[in-house]
């Protein structure tokens, strides 16, 4: 393992103080020092939030744990159950990647929205999910997707589901020494259709809806929605999906357009300089409308 020491002026505006950086080659080893290092020490992989916070003055970290370069991280595998992605790919990979548009369509349609090209080729999907932003789109989509996460630590693994992964606003469930491995994303049921849709202002998502669909005729034979970037976290929608299935798509739409109650409830959604309230759950409906139509006539 190698150490490098950054040595910046402190207290200027928008430079980071001086941290350590460490390069360890398996995740074992990363993990251990995580452990070691406790609170001193981040998981560096894409830095695309990590360093803007540090610049702002928002978090610090003694050292760095760059694990870029272990192997297993920047890796993607697939077999009939799930296509398993590792944590540094970036987004740009994903949102470019045959093998994702495939499998996981809405994942890939998600990461096309994903901040700008060069956020894109510098962010990673594990380093995406681990922040947890409450305005950021791969969670929604992956949501729909049914999607588990493997985190590691020095000894031991599990495969944790993507909501229970979730645990609020910046808030995940990673434990002592655990760092986020893989993501594994089971495809969509043969014959579902899907379809992403997404408001943004100011350059930031103010909402974002996934769904998929299977079609009866002009009925809703099954359905999963996932909504984000209104409240602390992207949820499923599993009370609306159980209304809304069997339902004929004018009935489903009409449901869906008087779930507001249900809506607020769930979604917890927060007003701030994005809307109010009132307008965002407006939105969601809308939106939430719009995926329907897209995923059934898909």
């Amino acid at each position: 393992m190698g150490a490098l020491c950054r040595y910046l002026p402190w207290g200027l505006p928008g430079m980071l103080k001086p941290f350590r950086l460490l390069r360890p080659s398996t995740v074992a080893e990363a993990s251990r020092e995580l452990a070691r290092l406790g609170d001193e020490a981040k998981v560096y992989a894409g830095g695309v939030e990590l360093l803007l916070l540090m610049r702002q003055g928002l978090t610090e970290a003694g050292w760095l744990i760059d694990v870029k370069d272990i192997p297993e991280l920047g890796e993607m595998r697939s077999d009939a159950a799930a296509l398993r992605i590792g944590a540094c790919l970036t987004h740009r990979a994903l949102e470019r990647s045959r093998e994702v548009a495939e499998r996981a369509p809405l994942l890939a349609e998600s990461e096309r929205h994903v901040g700008n090209v060069r956020i894109r080729s510098q962010g990673t999907i594990g380093g995406n999910l681990c922040f947890a932003d409450p305005h950021a789109d791969p969670g929604t989509a992956l949501l729909v997707h049914e999607a588990s996460v493997t985190v590691a630590g020095a000894d031991e693994q599990r495969e944790t589901p993507l909501a229970d992964f979730f645990r609020g606003m910046y808030d995940v469930d990673l434990r002592e020494g655990e760092i986020l491995t893989a993501v594994n994303v089971p495809p969509l049921p043969a014959g579902w259709g899907w379809a992403f849709q997404r408001f943004e202002q100011f350059y930031r998502p103010t909402l974002n809806v996934a769904a998929a669909a299977q079609a009866d005729g002009g009925s809703v034979a099954d359905v999963r929605l996932a909504v984000g970037c209104i409240g602390p976290k992207p949820v499923r929608l599993a009370e609306l999906e159980s209304r809304l299935r069997g339902a004929p798509l004018v009935d489903a739409l009409r449901i869906a357009g008087e779930s507001a109650a249900y809506l607020e409830e769930t979604l917890e959604p927060v007003g701030d300089l994005l809307g109010s309230v009132e307008y965002k759950v407006h939105l969601t409906k809308v939106l939430i409308g719009r995926a329907l139509q897209g995923a059934m006539h898909a």
